[in-house]
């Protein structure tokens, strides 16, 4: 046996052996009873992963039959290299930060008004301001040594929090392509606040048209939930109503009202009282899987149907503020793992420092 055979044996073993995890977190997914769960997003990222092992193995174990295979396995690595150390970080540390910035800013000025449209530009600019902080550490002597120690806690929380939004984005993705081609007796719209207090707009339209779209017969009941806020003149229930029938043509014998809810919690769970059945949900796009969250917390058999489209400056602030709110469901795992974390630097920070003093005697 040559030793071109030899190698290329070497790396079909491993590459077959990454291809059969990639096949077995695939059927996991498949196997889900239930896809509104983080889990999902868990299985995809190593199914993914494994995916890109397998791909590498098959690309370096052909490449290996070949004359030219060292050059271009060079290239390969350098390639994934610049990308993985280079544009990933770049993108991750800076684009998305200042698109946030610049996105939110454009919210703030076509929307509301409000701090809280400001809220997440204001938390970003903090990260970049920590950054900076974190970068200055390093120049500290070492007479601080404790301080420099407890500053690594902020590098590994940063890749906890990049984990989990991680997990976040693939379990809305994969999710949002999984349940699009169920079907339902009941298509359910959550209301949004309404323009000028009575009348539907782009963002709530949107999810209208969303659910009469995936109406694919003539037996299919909209459910509009939304109650009536305090500077509102007509519940959103019946403002969505009115907009399905007069501009979009809804047969209204084919619709229900829901018009007691305040929260996303509230609509799904009045709605599941008033339908007491299986069905589908219609919310904005970015809404959907945290919607669908809340249906699984419920045990209600509610399953999120296509979102409705958002323009782009207000999806990505959005989609943020709905990762927020999920981590907020499970704060106190969340905290109790912040804490080991901190508490373990914390540690090993007190006695490199009284080591540092000791020392110095």
């Amino acid at each position: 046996m040559d030793i071109k055979n030899g190698l290329f044996i070497i790396g079909v073993i491993p590459t077959i052996l990454f291809a059969v995890l990639t096949f077995i977190f695939w059927w996991k997914i498949r196997k889900l009873k239930d896809l509104r769960t983080l889990r999902l997003g868990r299985l995809s990222f190593f199914a993914l992963l494994f995916l890109w092992i397998t791909i590498n193995g098959i690309i370096g174990s052909g490449l290996v039959l070949t004359e030219l295979h060292q050059n271009v396995l060079l290239l390969l690595l350098i390639a994934e290299a610049v990308v993985m150390f280079l544009i990933i970080p770049m993108i991750i540390g800076i684009i998305v930060p200042i698109s946030i910035v610049v996105l939110t800013i454009k919210m703030w000025r076509r929307e509301s008004k409000s701090i809280g449209n400001l809220l997440l530009a204001i938390v970003v600019l903090t990260f970049l301001v920590v950054d900076w902080i974190h970068l200055s550490m390093g120049r500290l002597p070492d007479s601080w040594i404790w301080l420099k120690i407890l500053g690594m806690v902020y590098p590994i929380l940063s890749i906890y929090l990049a984990w989990q939004f991680g997990i976040f984005f693939l379990s809305s993705w994969v999710y949002g392509r999984r349940v699009r081609k169920q079907r339902a007796n009941y298509y359910v719209v959550l209301g949004a606040g309404l323009i000028q207090g009575e009348h539907v707009g782009k963002l709530l339209g949107n999810r209208i048209l969303a659910a009469v779209k995936a109406v694919r017969d003539n037996e299919t009941i909209l459910v509009f939930s939304g109650g009536q806020g305090p500077d509102e003149k007509v519940s959103e229930a019946r403002a969505m109503q009115r907009y399905a029938v007069e501009v979009l043509g809804f047969p209204i014998e084919r619709t229900m009202l829901e018009d007691q809810s305040r929260t996303t919690y509230e609509n799904l769970f009045f709605s599941s009282q008033l339908i007491r059945e299986k069905f589908l949900f219609f919310t904005s796009d970015y809404h959907v899987f945290r919607a669908a969250l809340f249906a699984a917390m419920l045990k209600l058999e509610a399953q999120g149907g296509k979102g409705g489209k958002t323009a782009m400056y207000y999806r990505v602030p959005a989609f943020i503020r709905e990762f927020i709110a999920v981590l907020n469901y499970e704060k106190k795992k969340h905290m109790i793992r912040v804490g080991i974390i901190v508490a373990i630097f914390l540690s090993i920070a007190i006695v490199s420092q009284i080591g540092y003093f000791w020392n110095q005697r």
